[in-house]
């Protein structure tokens, strides 16, 4: 009998969609019951095109790009609300080549794009359509008549999804898929070993993204390096020049320790007291699974400034605005254990574990009831 075929539309638009495309790879793959393919689907229409417009969306991080961004993020949520929009055809042609290749049974989107909506208008194929929203607030281009199922973080997704006309039956509430190892722990005393850390210490976990965090994040190091109840791990990412400037100053400094690009970011989680972090969708989650407090740094306006306030509001994050603040009220937390309690409390609460493996087992699901039913 032959595996239904599925193909995962992702694009690196920030590594988020690509984690999550790949998360939901690994989880098919382990089942082996269907086979799968990852493509991005903008890459593949135009590279250059690609990179350019992926770097201008890098630029929203830094001073000035993000009043263009908050320009951006919410006059397309206004257009994309209006009834009868024309849709934009954008990688239409690609996904077409695609579809002829792949012949896939089954779509799941890991980036909201109009290219399956006009493909199904254009050519009337109407191949199932999944979409997983990758952040915990919703950009209305999310939103289309040919979804066949929407799969989302929260309750509160799935109440604007309501309010927003899609039915109730076509939204599960499943979490947002995280790789396979974050599901998983080792031993705490065993990591501590490895890391050649402190048991006795609290540990303060820093990812500091790869963009226009650098002079922040230097002046949290050092301001949290004084405190000697303290052990600091820095995830430098890509940012070679923090890292650089990082090791230059901290070298000889047994409470801090700087990595560089990480494969092992669930281990780092398992240590941590509380992590510092942008409020992107995918480190969220992980923080979420791992049941790790979190501290959330100045959001880029859009869907990172609508992430750290559901978080904040919902008691599973402290959201700073102004950097000064991020040492004040890490220390703050770290030596509150009723704090640390309550906050681990709330973040349970957001906590749907297991989303890849739910989401694959639904589409599976979903894939061999339709197939039935045309059979009967």
């Amino acid at each position: 009998m032959r595996k239904p075929k599925v193909l995962i539309l992702t694009a690196n638009y920030g590594n988020g969609h690509l984690q999550v495309a790949h998360a939901l790879q690994e989880q098919f793959a382990l089942k082996d019951r269907a086979d799968v393919s990852v493509r991005n689907i903008y890459q593949e229409t135009n590279p250059r095109l690609n990179e350019w417009t992926r770097k201008l969306y890098l630029k929203s991080f830094t001073k000035s790009g993000k009043h263009l961004y908050r320009l951006f993020y919410y006059s397309s949520q206004e257009i994309t609300k209006r009834p009868n929009i024309l849709l934009f055809p954008y990688g239409y042609s690609t996904l077409n080549k695609i579809v002829e290749e792949e012949q896939p049974d089954a779509i799941i989107n890991t980036y909201p794009s109009y290219a399956v909506e006009y493909f199904s208008k254009k050519t009337n194929k109407m191949i199932p359509t999944f979409t997983v929203v990758t952040d915990y607030c919703l950009h209305h281009a999310w939103i289309q008549p040919s979804i066949e199922k929407y799969y989302v973080a929260t309750q509160h997704l799935q109440t604007i999804l309501t309010n927003n006309g899609v039915e109730r039956r076509k939204i599960a509430i499943t979490g947002i898929p995280v790789g396979k190892q974050f599901e998983e722990s080792l031993s705490r005393p065993f990591l501590f070993n490895k890391y050649q850390l402190n048991p006795h210490l609290k540990t303060v976990l820093i990812v500091a993204g790869a963009y226009g965090v650098s002079k922040e994040i230097k002046y949290i190091c050092e301001e949290l390096q004084q405190n000697k109840h303290l052990q600091v791990l820095v995830v430098c990412g890509k940012n070679e020049q923090l890292y650089a400037q990082l090791r230059e100053k901290y070298q000889l400094e047994s409470n801090v320790r700087l990595f560089k690009y990480v494969t092992n970011m669930d281990e780092l989680f398992d240590v941590a007291t509380c992590v510092i972090t942008k409020p992107g969708g995918i480190i969220l989650s992980e923080a979420t699974v791992k049941n790790v407090p979190i501290v959330l740094l100045g959001a880029t306006p859009g869907q990172e400034k609508e992430n750290a306030l559901f978080f904040q509001n919902a008691g599973a994050a402290i959201f700073c605005e102004k950097w000064g603040q991020i040492a004040e009220e890490t220390e703050n937390l770290v030596m509150n254990e009723e704090r640390l309690k309550e906050m681990k409390s709330s973040l349970a609460e957001i906590a749907v574990p297991d989303a890849a493996n739910t989401i694959v087992e639904d589409v599976l699901d979903c894939y061999l009831w339709k197939k039935e039913k045309i059979m009967r």
